[in-house]
């Protein structure tokens, strides 16, 4: 049930949905929508797809099949520069009272963005969907857990949902806010929660993905996690600090027992193998923190540089188009 804020709130809704490669996706998406249409009563629709890149014809079909009550804005990047890329230009380009990002692959339910909606008329300024159950195998799993893990035990994110997020909806007041923000490396869902604003989460059960496969690579991941985790915590700093006050540790550690021998008359080890153990140990540490740092610098630099976070090739807009009212 609605409370009374529900009437302060906008009745047009956004789905921001980045694509890459998406073309066999196109018509499932699209009767996903037409189901959302049904569901929401009293909403508009419009969909702003990305097209990151796709060489596979993902805007025509899209352009071709869409039904006549749908508007549809296509924004054409020049080349892929990655789905948080993709999805912050999709926000710029929405002008909902609310956005939700929803992905192509069409893995959520309907019921879920109902939901969504009804947390956000009931006065939640962001909604995260969290999955309850998944449909990825273990070798995809094992690393996302990993990485959902490590970020919300040591960024300084309390709204993060700690399962990982998949699917959310943004006010525009938090959209206006978000696309103020200009950081390159960028984990968009967590520039989200950095935002505050009233968060609350909505679990719902994934469903298998229809067609092809997830263009989410390992190697994507583990730029996201690096880039996450430079962005919004200290802890690769620190970890780096520690690890060497724990080598500085046992080395003195080491000595005091080396000094304890001798007053036995125990005899000392000495020879090459030791110092080369020592040796690689604290060179393997020196260039772990300078690598470190480095990936610091490097952000820097790119922030510096001051350059897009992508380039827009074209925008099309198809507006709605009167047929009766009916879908097609």
């Amino acid at each position: 049930m609605v409370n009374d804020s529900s009437v302060t709130r906008g009745r047009r809704i956004s789905i921001v949905v980045p694509a890459l490669n998406e073309f066999d996706s196109i018509p499932a998406l699209l009767a996903r929508l037409g189901d959302l249409r049904a569901g929401l009563d009293g909403c508009e629709l419009e969909l702003v797809l990305v097209d990151d890149g796709s060489t596979d014809g993902t805007v025509e079909r899209l352009n071709a099949e869409a039904p006549a009550w749908l508007p549809v804005t296509s924004v054409r990047l020049s080349r892929s520069f990655g789905s948080h890329q993709a999805i912050s230009a999709g926000l710029r380009e929405a002008h909902g009272d609310c956005a939700v990002v929803l992905g192509a692959d069409v893995q959520e339910p309907p019921s879920l963005v109902a939901d969504f909606v009804d947390e956000w008329r009931a006065g939640a300024d962001v909604v995260w969907g969290v999955r309850r159950s998944r449909t990825r195998g273990w070798r995809s799993e094992l690393p996302s857990r990993a990485f959902s893990y490590l970020f919300t035990r040591y960024a300084d994110l309390a709204n993060y949902p700690p399962e990982g997020p998949s699917g959310v909806l943004v006010d525009r007041a938090v959209i206006d806010e978000l696309n103020k923000l200009e950081e390159s490396n960028r984990n968009v869902l967590a520039l989200i929660a950095w935002l505050g604003y009233q968060q609350v989460r909505v679990s719902y059960d994934q469903l298998p993905r229809e067609h092809g496969e997830s263009r989410w690579t390992r190697r994507k991941m583990v730029k996201l996690a690096v880039d996450s985790l430079i962005q919004f915590s200290s802890m690769p700093l620190r970890a780096g600090t520690f690890t060497g006050l724990a080598v500085a540790a046992l080395g003195m550690i080491y000595a005091a027992f080396l000094v304890v021998r001798s007053f036995f008359g125990v005899e000392t080890p000495s020879g090459w193998p030791t110092i080369l153990v020592v040796v690689l140990v604290l060179g393997g540490i020196q260039l772990m923190v300078i690598g470190i740092m480095g990936e610091y610098v490097w952000r820097a630099v790119e922030e510096v540089r001051g350059r897009p976070l992508y380039v827009v090739r074209g925008i099309e807009k198809r507006p709605e188009r009167s047929h009766g009212g009916e879908q097609s």
